[in-house]
């Protein structure tokens, strides 16, 4: 990842963005227990990219966001922190989702606690 970033700004590649999905949890537990990448945003910075770090379940800033990545001359990173599973009660900041897919019974609950019909 971290040679693509590089070369990302060495050539240029104003017109690339990149969406981190920043949960903190990764599938054995909380990217601080397990391996940590902090501090990412500066990270990419070091490597030249122009970052936002936003709320990643507001759509106002996302797009916000989106806009403001099309006028630098930069690649673009924007970090959207989130909550792994939100507004799913079982699921909501629960690292053993990573990749599980849930039962009929589970999918009809999240559904339905997402204001959804099954």
């Amino acid at each position: 990842v971290w040679e693509a970033a590089m070369a990302a700004s060495h050539y240029g590649l104003s017109d690339l963005t990149a969406i981190v999905d920043w949960n903190g949890l990764q599938i054995d537990g909380s990217n601080d227990d397990v391996m940590t990448v902090r501090p990412i945003d500066e990270k990419f910075r070091a490597f030249g990219w122009d970052v936002q770090v936003i709320d990643g379940h507001n759509f106002r800033q996302i797009f916000d966001a989106l806009d403001k990545a099309r006028e630098t001359d930069r690649p673009s990173c924007i970090i959207a922190k989130t909550v792994k599973g939100k507004g799913v009660s079982f699921m909501e900041g629960e690292a053993g989702w990573h990749g599980k897919a849930p039962s009929e019974e589970q999918a009809r609950q999240a559904v339905e606690e997402l204001g959804g019909e099954w």
